[in-house]
């Protein structure tokens, strides 16, 4: 059973990722390089709740309740006890491989990887 998601990149696409998976009720952590950018991610986030709560998607319970699911870090070694890991950083080949290699060498067994990538070919990224 998946319980806890970790999302590499918190960009727009991982922003999003750690979004959606928080109002689902999983406990997400979203990591970046730079605590700079987890903020402006973790901000992005409540804008766009904000505006799901104006839409009556979601009351404000249950935003507040999906943003206090999700922790921020830039210290990869978080990741090692969550059930899957979702790679969401820019399209750079060699960028994802050495987050894999990491990974693989700090998830726990059983954990599922996977790519938000839309252009690069998975496989390699997996070799």
């Amino acid at each position: 059973m998946i319980q806890r998601i970790g999302v590499v990149g918190a960009g727009q696409m991982g922003n999003g990722i750690a979004h959606v998976c928080a109002l689902a009720g999983l406990n997400v952590r979203l990591l970046d390089l730079t605590d700079e950018q987890l903020v402006e991610a973790m901000a992005a986030m409540e804008r766009n709740m904000d505006r799901q709560v104006r839409r009556g998607l979601y009351d404000e319970l249950a935003k507040s309740e999906a943003l206090a699911r999700i922790e921020t870090n830039t210290d990869m070694a978080v990741l090692g006890d969550c059930d899957m890991v979702i790679e969401a950083v820019f399209e750079d080949m060699e960028l994802k491989k050495s987050i894999f290699k990491e990974l693989d060498e700090i998830c726990k067994p059983g954990a599922l990887l996977a790519s938000n990538t839309s252009a690069l070919d998975v496989n390699e990224i997996a070799s």
